[in-house]
């Protein structure tokens, strides 16, 4: 169960005299968009747009579409604050998931030893102290690392950097995850090396990170295998301004260039095959947009879809055992 702070949005919108708002609500909470839209009206008489694109994060605001249709504002939920500059401003309201995560712990503290680098993300950051503070009774040490970055607070990660995960990857054993789904685990493992327990708070499963990692990886191994002999290469540019990473798509492309190879630069705002169509003969793709697209999507593509680091291994710039997860930091 989640609890959205529905109070504070309507509050903001009545202040700040709002009469035309643009709502962002991830798919995950998606089902609650109508009530929430209802209680909008009612309450405040400001009309509302739902911007339906897809919603990836907080790197994602559709503030420059919901713009150009009048919209003073955009309330996103869900995800914590991350773009320094947008169109027209954002508010971001938080989303807490709301299910004991220690009954979970407790029936698998045997898979927990040593000490403990504890993470969670956003909407179950307001949970971390109470977690370490239970571990901590039974007998566990527990670090959680401080906010660097993109992160903002102690112990949260997100899909594309785990700086509280690194800080202290030398100073723990193991990490325990508070949240849901494979993904923020699966990037830990892979930007530090270490062993960690997922404790999915959607599905009450404990994910086997050791052995999804190592699927992961004999499968990014074989896609910078294809790429090797590569004569062609579209290198990706997302246009969500917390995705773009315009700079290190040049600094690529240049690379390719001395090694031979011929680059073009490509931008997207929605990176998916259908709109890649029109390169379909390239040999090879880079992504230099959210970390998640060469990794989750791997199998919609035809041609290998590779990140930045990854092409420095194909390229022979540096070795396989210097492998990480390509993180925007």
């Amino acid at each position: 169960m989640f609890e959205i702070d529905v109070s504070k949005l309507m509050n903001k919108i009545v202040k700040e005299g709002y009469t035309l708002i643009g709502l962002e609500i991830p798919e995950g909470i998606s089902d609650k968009t109508s009530e929430i839209v209802d209680e909008i009206g009612e309450k405040t008489g400001c009309e509302v747009i739902v911007s339906s694109n897809p919603c990836y994060g907080a790197c994602d605001v559709d503030d420059v579409g919901l713009a150009n249709l009048g919209c003073e504002s955009v309330f996103h939920l869900g995800h914590e604050r991350l773009l320094k500059k947008t169109k027209i401003p954002v508010h971001h309201i938080r989303v807490k998931m709301t299910d004991d995560p220690i009954p979970l712990i407790q029936k698998n503290l045997n898979k927990l030893n040593g000490k403990i680098g504890l993470l969670t993300t956003a909407q179950h950051i307001h949970q971390i102290n109470l977690v370490k503070e239970y571990l901590k009774k039974k007998g566990f040490d527990v670090i959680i690392g401080k906010p660097q970055g993109r992160t903002r607070f102690s112990g949260h990660v997100l899909g594309c950097s785990f700086a509280p995960a690194r800080t202290i990857s030398e100073q723990i054993d193991m990490f325990a995850f508070i949240g849901s789904g494979i993904f923020h685990p699966l990037g830990v493992a892979l930007a530090t090396k270490k062993k960690i327990v997922s404790f999915d708070m959607e599905t009450g499963i404990i994910h086997d990170i050791d052995k999804l990692r190592d699927r992961i990886l004999r499968q990014r191994f074989a896609q910078i295998t294809r790429t090797i002999d590569a004569k062609t290469f579209g290198i990706l540019i997302s246009e969500k301004p917390g995705q773009c990473r315009r700079k290190l798509a040049l600094e690529i492309r240049n690379l390719l260039k001395k090694k031979g190879k011929k680059a073009y630069l490509i931008s997207l705002r929605e990176i998916i095959p259908e709109n890649l169509y029109q390169f379909r003969k390239l040999d090879a793709l880079v992504s230099t947009a959210c970390p998640r697209i060469a990794i989750d999507d791997i199998e919609r593509y035809s041609q290998p879809i590779i990140t930045p680091l990854e092409l420095k291994i194909s390229l022979g710039e540096v070795s396989w055992d210097d492998y990480a997860f390509d993180e925007i930091l």
